[in-house]
């Protein structure tokens, strides 16, 4: 997860020189003009553009080689130039080695006419974490950075809905980087492509121009720029063209057989749902839902936010101060890397709402001691540090801790230094305000009805809510009411967070601390004090017993006792939502009873292969059971929801996207079934 950035030289011409490929990003001269060249014009972007004006959804553009963003920059500039164009642009920037950020803003600096853009970029680049960092530059352009190795990233993002425009192929040169120039990665792009897909590259070698045409593309050479006297150009041929346009086979281990055919399905293969209306019905105004609408309305959609209650984030999503942090693993898995991304995410997005100034967030930084973490297996700050990079989190020592939170705290720590905290319901407000959303309140759905065409939305009487072709639940525990969701194995967890009045010694705390409970800074007089735990208790009344066992937990984090003082102003309960696994929920929501007939051969045999797409509802999506770390996890899991809905390729990648699938309790009971037999 920890990435390595690019190590670079600068040679006396002031030309960035890598190391790690002993060559040069770009030749001395007209870089820009060769970018325009061999990238923007070779892919006839501008006419393509116009040919595709008005069109709803993303046109999509991935580049093999993102280094120092130039290609991206012309191209952001000139879709802004571009007075006829589709909805919005979607661009794929893979790379190993990620500049650093001071080498990045160094490089940007030899092109003043993309100064502008640069900046812009640079405020949001993140250069030290791998996997995809989703980055909302404007409300029409959105640019994904894929750190780590192109290969094994394009294999593991979705067939379904990825259809890329336009491909650029821009990596070190194949003589330097034989491991990026492989007949799979060939294979792969065509797989992810549209019909009529292009690709161009400065390289004209013979064995790249094969293998691409191995891979399913009618391929040209074409004059290069200035001093290179050749480059490619390629199309995605059609089913039909491949045929007799396919050369032979080289003698590449990896070459596939000619033609192009899809990945077998399997239980997590979502079926694609196109909704010519492009509106929406959201139920649910806490943080699930909210952010959904926000992520759907900037991509055009109308959409309404159904909620029972009488305001917005009435639940779990009420809290006055929640905070922003980062969930730790001790090793790199799929739930590590979502939930890194999540956080990188949230904190982004959260900065951008503030600049804009519909958001209050505070960037205090969080401290959660080492007593409260892993209370079966301690911290291994070992581990840390091999798995997370300084920007994300560093383990501090009691001294180191207590001085970073202006207190004398009670334990080491783990210091994230982008965390902070925010008033929930401050940030569901920034998000309903876009103009393309409708809130209806007060209004409880008791029944979904699929009518063939679209969802049919009633409240308990069955009296009509609504109609749309595409429904989220972003309800919590309430979901479960539902009928297309009353198997989930959905928990409900009773939680009671109290305000305490500030003392004078309290007010010094200037970063939130987590320990037994969480302690946060100071807000208009009182600190807020988070949250008793109580699994399937559904009760809401304010305990005061709870009250005062927040208050001595939560005295714990620090060394004197009576730092916090006594007076316990008020509480307010809430029932979290949460998972057997302490996943979220986040997909297409499955047919139940479809599944286990669909896939009933895992029943007789665990590790059968069962090549057969999932079962799933037309338009039903769930974001749910986010529990503690909803802050962190809603904003993304959001954007991944509202991607899959409007056909992009998702910010997650296929393993991410299995584990947040509603569909794998039903897979894993079947699994259990037969080894329980």
């Amino acid at each position: 997860m920890k990435i390595k950035n690019a190590s670079l030289r600068w040679l006396e011409s002031d030309l960035p020189f890598n190391r790690q490929f002993s060559d040069v990003y770009y030749s001395q001269g007209d870089e820009r003009g060769e970018s325009r060249h061999v990238f923007l014009e070779a892919n006839d972007l501008s006419q393509r553009w116009q040919q595709a004006a008005g069109k709803p959804g993303a046109f999509t553009i991935a580049e093999i080689g993102f280094g120092s963003a130039l290609n991206f920059l012309q191209t952001w500039q000139l879709w802004k130039q571009c007075p006829h164009k589709p909805a919005s642009l979607h661009y794929l920037g893979f790379e190993k080695y990620p500049l650093a950020r001071r080498d990045l803003e160094k490089m940007q600096r030899r092109w003043p006419e993309l100064a502008e853009l640069g900046h812009r970029l640079q405020s949001l680049y993140f250069d030290h974490s791998s996997g995809c960092h989703r980055l909302l530059l404007e409300d029409d352009v959105q640019l994904d950075l894929v750190f780590g190795d192109a290969r094994s990233a394009l294999e593991n993002v979705p067939n379904n809905p990825c259809r890329v425009a336009a491909w650029y192929l821009d990596g070190f040169s194949p003589g330097l980087n034989p491991e990026l120039w492989q007949t799979r990665l060939f294979t792969r792009m065509a797989e992810l492509s549209e019909p009529g897909a292009t690709v161009s590259t400065y390289s004209a070698a013979g064995k790249v121009r094969r293998r691409l045409q191995e891979a399913g593309f009618q391929v040209e050479k074409r004059p290069g720029f200035g001093r290179k006297r050749h480059m490619l150009v390629g199309r995605k041929c059609a089913s039909t063209e491949l045929a007799s346009k396919v050369q032979p086979q080289s003698q590449d281990p990896l070459a596939p057989a000619p033609g192009i055919t899809e990945k077998p399905g399997s239980w997590f293969t979502y079926p694609v749902k196109l909704a010519p209306r492009r509106d929406a019905v959201i139920i649910g105004a806490g943080l699930a839902g909210a952010s959904l609408a926000f992520s759907l309305a900037r991509r055009g959609w109308q959409v309404t936010v159904i909620d029972s209650s009488d305001s917005v984030a009435a639940g779990a999503s009420g809290n006055s101060q929640l905070a922003l942090r980062c969930r730790l693993f001790q090793n790199e898995s799929p739930a590590s890397r979502f939930f890194l991304q999540a956080y990188l995410f949230a904190r982004t997005q959260f900065e951008q709402l503030s600049k804009a100034g519909t958001l209050d967030f505070q960037p205090s930084a969080v401290m959660q001691l080492h007593n409260a973490m892993h209370k079966q297996q301690g911290i291994d700050p070992f581990n840390l540090q091999r798995l997370y990079a300084e920007q994300v989190v560093t383990t501090l020592t009691q001294l180191q801790a207590s001085a970073t939170a202006g207190v004398q705290l009670s334990d080491a720590a783990c210091h994230f230094p982008l965390g902070g905290w925010l008033d929930a319901k401050s940030l569901c407000l920034a998000y309903l305000t876009h103009p393309n959303i409708q809130l209806q309140l007060q209004q409880r759905v008791g029944a979904l009805q699929w009518s063939g065409f679209n969802w049919l939305v009633k409240d308990q009487d069955g009296q009509h809510l609504g109609a749309a072709e595409v429904i989220a639940l972003a309800n919590g525990y309430g979901a479960v009411d539902l009928a297309q969701a009353a198997w989930l194995p959905l928990l409900a967890v009773r939680g009671q967070t109290s305000r305490l009045a500030a003392s004078e010694s309290s007010r010094s705390l200037n970063t939130v601390v987590c320990g037994e409970r969480t302690v946060f800074p100071e807000h208009d007089g009182y600190h807020t004090l988070a949250a008793s735990y109580h699994r399937e208790e559904l009760a809401l009344d304010v305990r005061d017993p709870d009250n005062q066992h927040n208050l001595l937990t939560a005295r714990t984090c620090f060394n004197d006792p009576a730092y916090l003082g006594e007076i316990v102003a008020s509480g307010r309960v809430s029932l979290r939502c949460n998972t057997p696994d302490f996943l979220p929920v986040v997909g297409m929501l499955p047919n139940a009873a479809a599944m286990h007939t669909q896939f009933a051969g895992f029943a007789r045999n665990a590790r059968a292969e069962v090549g057969k797409p999932g079962c799933y509802y037309p338009g039903l999506y769930i974001s749910a059971a986010h529990g503690s770390n909803g802050l962190a996890s809603c904003p993304l899991s959001s954007e991944y929801l509202a991607s899959l809905i409007d056909n992009e390729v998702p910010p997650l990648d296929q393993k991410i996207m299995n584990e947040l699938n509603p569909a794998r309790f039903l897979i894993r009971a079947l699994k259990i079934q037969r080894q329980a037999c």
